[in-house]
């Protein structure tokens, strides 16, 4: 039996014994294969959008061209990886994977809350189970929960990782915190809200709106104005890379858990850690350089006349 970490048995299966099933149609393969062209020909000459078969086997891989099935534990690691999209993702509230960065102040926590919103997305549900639109306002006496899922399917994060190699980008540059700059170019912008007043459809609506904070006649920022600082670079990115490389930790453990027992092959946990931001210091990404430094000029006749006058 060969003993494989999960990482190289998600490569082996996605990379070489799943693209070996033939893809569905009455056609070859050889045959399905279009130049990028091809479909622009053939609207030219129909007038029509052809509906070409699907390339893509029932693995949902491009196959080659052998046509033949793939092994049994490869198949096996593919109805783990899509049982995975079955699971249910919780953050922690008091996540914080950008703590390695430094002292972010408000900016950090506001990067964090933009991260989650692009990451996941509300669904409701009824009583009975069936999804409701989570926009829609509840009747007297029904119960909706809402949960909140990732946008991303955990499977298709594995799926990636597998085909294109390494793991979720975790590494990121210390972000500067920037005060945000008068556009004319006279020092910080200053800012403030203010209660403004309109006309709505069936009575007069009121509604915040921030304006410029800095009293030009006075020549000095009103008592309530306010600075506003950014991020450069912004941690947005990395919060959802570091979620994603969390979460793809969390399936390659669950995946060596259900895929014990296969018929030739005995799966071993991967060696990467669970959150290698929080292990210290990162090892530098720059390459020693390889550049020689430049031999020293030969000492002149007066240079070496001065350290025999100084030596004696």
């Amino acid at each position: 039996m060969k003993r494989m970490d999960i990482e190289a048995l998600l490569r082996w299966a996605y990379r070489e014994e799943l693209p070996k099933a033939a893809a569905g149609g009455d056609e070859t393969f050889v045959f399905r294969l279009r130049t990028g062209w091809g479909g622009v020909e053939k609207m030219g000459e129909l007038l029509a959008l052809v509906q070409e078969p699907d390339l893509c086997n029932r693995f949902g891989l491009f196959p080659d061209a052998m046509e033949r099935e793939p092994h049994p534990d490869a198949v096996r690691v593919f109805e783990a990886v899509e049982a995975l999209g079955g699971l249910v993702y919780e953050m922690p509230e008091e996540w914080n994977p950008i703590a390695d960065l430094g002292d972010l102040g408000a900016d950090g926590p506001a990067a964090i809350d933009r991260a989650m919103r692009m990451l996941t997305t509300t669904v409701a549900f009824d009583e009975d189970g069936g999804e409701v639109s989570p926009h829609v306002t509840p009747a007297e006496g029904e119960v909706v929960h809402k949960v909140a899922q990732m946008r991303r399917s955990p499977a298709r994060i594995v799926i990636r990782h597998a085909l294109l190699g390494g793991c979720p980008t975790w590494e990121a540059d210390r972000p500067e915190r920037i005060v945000v700059m008068n556009p004319m170019g006279r020092g910080p912008a200053w800012f403030r809200k203010i209660m403004v007043t309109s006309d709505g459809a069936f009575a007069p609506a009121r509604y915040e709106v921030e304006v410029d904070g800095f009293d030009y006649k006075r020549r000095r920022p009103y008592a309530d104005a306010y600075q506003k600082t950014f991020l450069d670079p912004d941690p947005v990115d990395v919060v959802v890379c570091r979620a994603e490389y969390e979460i793809w930790h969390y399936c390659l453990a669950r995946l060596v858990d259900d895929l014990q027992g296969l018929s030739a092959h005995h799966v071993q946990p991967s060696h990467r850690a669970a959150r290698p931001w929080e292990e210290g210091e990162k090892a530098s990404r720059l390459l020693p350089s390889l550049l020689r430094p430049a031999p020293s000029p030969p000492e002149s006749r007066a240079a070496r006349r001065r350290r025999k006058k100084a030596a004696a």
